[in-house]
């Protein structure tokens, strides 16, 4: 049997570093510079940087803090994005349903109207049809009998309709 390996951490050499906002600024040109945080890497970004005192530890660290900040940026932004496009689709969704029963509503009072309508004139012919047969029955000895070639007697007929007169 073996006996087990202590892999304890062991603190580097030397002392953190504080990033002042020149140095972080200059960091990120530099990153963007070659590429962007996914393609930069230590290696390149320190020889650009050309700061002194700066060791690719340093480089190293920071630039993997770099590429978390960034991470959690994108996911957040990628969550938002996904909850603005959820609560557009609720919205959409929203203006579909009031716009269709705004038209249903529309079809029930124009069905309603139409229905009124075809009932109102039902009942109004109904009663003008009694009304004409009442009145052809009143005025039957008022009526014009045409006799002969029936020019004469047509055209009083028809003064009679539409005047309302016997001529």
């Amino acid at each position: 049997m073996r006996d087990p390996i202590d892999r304890s951490y062991i603190s580097p050499k030397l002392a953190s570093m504080r990033w002042t906002d020149d140095l972080d600024i200059r960091f990120i040109q530099v990153v963007e510079l070659l590429g962007g945080e996914r393609s930069a890497t230590p290696k390149k970004i320190l020889s650009h940087m050309g700061v002194r005192d700066l060791t690719i530890s340093h480089v190293k660290s920071h630039l993997q803090m770099y590429r978390n900040k960034k991470e959690a940026e994108s996911i957040k932004a990628r969550r938002m994005i996904h909850e603005m496009k959820q609560r557009q689709s609720q919205l959409y969704l929203q203006i579909y349903e009031r716009a269709t029963q705004f038209i249903q509503n529309q079809q029930r009072l124009q069905l309603d109207n139409t229905e009124k309508i075809t009932s109102s004139l039902a009942s109004s012919n109904k009663s003008l049809y009694q009304s004409s047969r009442v009145g052809f029955n009143e005025n039957r000895e008022n009526d014009v009998v045409v006799a002969g070639g029936g020019v004469i007697g047509e055209e009083g007929l028809s003064l009679e309709l539409t005047l309302g007169r016997k001529y």
